[in-house]
């Protein structure tokens, strides 16, 4: 899983963070191949998990990009993706695999 989860994303990489960067911009997503919506499905995912842990920070540690979509957009799915969303999520997939094994059903 992690050998294959690697492959797609060298694969994909610059050409999904190109449709990132003009998404945020134009708000439409290009054409995408289905490598392409796996691995975005999961820079998503992680994005949207940063976003609610850093909505609970109240300590003034991190900007606020208030009517700054487009920036918010390309940090959160893009910049924040290399470090710590890629380790972050082959660790998840790691535990899961563990608790779960192989069964497709469950993980």
């Amino acid at each position: 899983m992690d050998d294959t989860f690697k492959r797609l994303e060298k694969t994909t990489r610059e050409s999904l963070g190109e449709a990132v960067r003009g998404f945020a911009k134009t708000k439409t997503w290009p054409t995408l191949t289905g490598e392409q919506t796996l691995m975005l499905y999961f820079r998503l995912g992680y994005g949207v998990d940063l976003a609610l842990a850093l909505s609970t920070c109240t300590t003034g540690l991190f900007p606020t990009l208030e009517n700054r979509d487009s920036e918010m957009i390309q940090w959160a799915v893009n910049a924040a993706w290399d470090y710590p969303g890629i380790p972050h999520t082959l660790r998840s997939f790691s535990e899961k695999r563990r608790y779960f094994g192989n069964d497709p059903m469950r993980n």
